[in-house]
């Protein structure tokens, strides 16, 4: 395990690349929670929808407390392996 003399030296590092380029878990949270609001959005849009059959309605409705409890589960961050999952549940 190395040891530091100059505590600063390890403040002072450069980032790692991830954080260069835009890629940390954070930025892709957000960017999977953009991506699902506006699939929720488009659920809610196709509800309003007055010829829907009783079928169609009830899967709507059920995309649509089944993407309100994603939304909660990245809510305050998630591992990069859920946030992999979702996409490719909701593109």
């Amino acid at each position: 395990m190395p040891t530091f003399d100059d505590y600063d030296d390890v403040t002072t590092r450069p980032k790692v690349q991830a954080e260069q380029h835009g890629n940390t878990d954070q930025e892709r949270n957000q960017r999977t929670r953009t991506l699902l609001e506006k699939r929720k959005d488009a659920i809610l849009d196709a509800l309003a929808d007055p010829n829907l059959s009783r079928g169609e309605r009830e899967l709507l409705e059920a995309q649509h407390k089944e993407i309100k409890v994603d939304i909660r589960t990245i809510k305050y961050g998630a591992p990069i392996r859920v946030l992999r999952a979702l996409d490719r549940k909701w593109e």
